[in-house]
């Protein structure tokens, strides 16, 4: 699928990881025969710490061994203390005759994990069929393309990829397993039609928040598991020391089209607005990052605009990304990282009002993702939207923004920020980009 290849593009961008582009399907695996995922080294971290700092588990249950290897002595699971979205994972494991474990991602509810949780299966079933109940399924809902596990005592490296809703599971260097739990809508069939196993029938995937708590489980039954170099590389904001970032608009706005009795910046390097007129940046960009802060009044409502082909009729001939006041809401299509009227976030990681909140906005090609506070929280592949008055999830555009579908849309446009939109402010800093001439190629 090209939506893989240029979601993992837009993750390069931010400073990620690195990729080498596929023809189709997604990625197959680290330096595998068709390009795949490679981990960025730089920004791989140990997934609990060093020492386990970063985990939270039962006093006594969780430890290295003498050899360096993570072990459990009795059923309990260790679990990040931090929340994530959308990252790859990558560990060894070694497993013992019998054994039978799983890792754990997008979990919202440690306390009662199995209902509330996406488990991978960790299990000896080297030589077997496989099933929902294998090592590399998605347990109880989807079963692994092919058996990759090795040997009783061999060890096994598996990497796996989250992107929202997006996961892929790769075993000893075979891609065995993908899903989208957008489409699990039905809690007792699979899209496929297949039947879900009874006791996960009571919620189905889609209602699932992607995004969560990662884990091991621990000893479960007598037959323990060995694991090493757990590391996770996780989609954040990006890394604007690196070569290549500017700030959009100058140091002191030369870089700007502004009507100066309503933007100004401060000593401290904020910039602000007086009346509901736009910013613009004087050069016009394609595929590029820009990041930058935000902080909100109670019930702000302003925007970043991207690809704007007309500035002085912006609106119907541009795509808004949503600067809002949405702490702790329900959020839609015209909340805070959502492509206004067109694609909702995910889910809500705003600040409350009076906070500096993060973001990140990558454009690549047809790709926008929304990066927010160090989670990604939107993805809109653009050629998805062919109707300009419906979006591919069956909702309505608001009326106003109607013009072209989406998918028929120039890609390079300009960059502004809307101004005082309504009467209560918003104020940014440290407004920096980062353009790119062409597409990414692989590290090597």
């Amino acid at each position: 699928m090209k939506f893989w290849a240029s979601l993992l593009t837009m993750a390069l961008m931010c400073g990620t990881v690195a990729f080498a582009q596929q023809a189709d399907g997604p990625p197959r695996g680290p330096r595998g025969p068709r390009g795949g995922m490679m981990m960025n080294p730089q920004n791989a971290v140990p997934l609990f710490g060093d020492n386990l700092e970063n985990g939270d588990f039962p006093e006594g249950v969780w430890y290295f061994d003498d050899e360096g290897c993570l072990c459990a002595n009795k059923d309990a699971v260790i679990w990040t203390k931090e929340k994530y979205s959308s990252f790859v994972c990558s560990f060894e494991f070694n497993l013992s005759e019998h054994t039978n474990g799983g890792f754990l991602i997008q979990c919202s509810d440690k306390g009662n994990w199995i209902p509330n949780t996406i488990e991978i299966q960790l299990l000896d079933d080297f030589g077997q069929e496989p099933n929902y109940h294998t090592c590399g399924s998605f347990y109880g809902f989807q079963a692994p393309r092919v058996n990759a596990t090795k040997k009783p005592g061999e060890w096994n490296r598996m990497v796996v990829m989250c992107f929202g809703r997006n996961i892929s599971v790769i075993l000893n260097d075979q891609f065995v397993n993908h899903i989208n739990t957008a489409e699990w809508t039905d809690p007792a069939k699979s899209p496929a039609g297949t039947d879900i196993e009874e006791k996960f029938r009571g919620r189905a995937l889609a209602s699932f928040e992607p995004y969560g708590f990662i884990g091991f489980q621990g000893l479960h039954g007598n037959s323990p598991m060995k694991i090493r170099n757990a590391t996770i590389n996780p989609i954040r904001n990006a890394d604007t020391s690196g070569e290549g970032w500017v700030s959009l608009f100058g140091d002191n706005l030369e870089n700007a089209e502004f009507n100066p009795e309503v933007w100004s910046v401060d000593a401290d390097g904020v910039l602000r607005a007086t009346k509901d007129e736009v910013i613009w940046a004087k050069e016009k960009y394609e595929n590029f990052a820009l990041d930058f802060e935000f902080n909100v009044t109670e019930k702000a409502n302003s925007g970043v605009v991207i690809q704007a082909t007309d500035k002085d009729n912006w609106i119907p001939n541009s795509f808004e990304v949503q600067i809002f006041d949405s702490y702790g809401r329900d959020v839609d299509m015209s909340d805070c990282g959502a492509i206004y009227g067109r694609c909702a976030p995910e889910f809500n990681v705003c600040k409350p009002a009076g906070e500096w909140n993060r973001m990140t906005i990558s454009c690549f090609g047809s790709m926008i993702s929304v990066v927010l506070n160090d989670q990604l929280i939107t993805v809109m592949d653009k050629r998805l939207w062919t109707e300009k008055d419906k979006n591919p999830d069956g909702t309505e555009p608001y009326s106003w923004l109607v013009n072209k579908a989406p998918a028929e849309t120039e890609n390079a446009g300009f960059v502004g920020f809307q101004g005082l939109h309504a009467t209560q402010p918003v104020i940014y800093r440290n407004v920096k980009i980062r353009k790119f001439e062409r597409p990414m190629r692989p590290q090597r």
